[in-house]
């Protein structure tokens, strides 16, 4: 059901500022970017359940909670300089939201340094027992 909401509100948000766009440009703007807001309102509402999920599967395998607090950081920040790239790249920056994407990439691997060396000493540990 909330699929259904959020493909509503882009359908009708993408409509209406189609047709504001030729007699209101800058109310075309606007109607994008609430209804940019609104679907994002939508998603984090659903995003807040499956951090739930996530947090008990850590619990119960005995995985260490920063191991997966770092995941999520991971996944949140692809998110994120995915969506803030598109918006750069709609307002005809392309190299820019390039550079942008580039960074994130960055990033994503300096926050992943320690799932890194949680694996390499998990396979230094198992090749020890063999």
């Amino acid at each position: 059901m909330e699929l259904a909401k959020i493909i509503g509100v882009g359908l009708v948000t993408a409509i209406a500022a189609l047709i504001l766009k030729s007699s209101k440009p800058e109310l075309a703007f606007a109607v994008t970017i609430a209804g940019g807001v609104i679907i994002l309102i939508f998603a984090l509402d659903m995003l807040g359940a499956s951090l739930r999920i996530f947090t008990d599967i850590a619990e119960k395998t005995g995985i260490d909670q920063s191991l997966v607090k770092i995941i999520l950081k991971i996944v949140a920040i692809g998110y994120l300089v995915e969506f803030s790239a598109g918006i750069v790249e709609d307002f005809g920056s392309k190299s820019i939201a390039d550079k942008l994407v580039l960074a994130g990439k960055i990033i994503i691997f300096t926050v992943s340094i320690p799932i890194i060396q949680s694996l390499i000493t998990l396979i230094g540990n198992i090749l020890e027992l063999i």
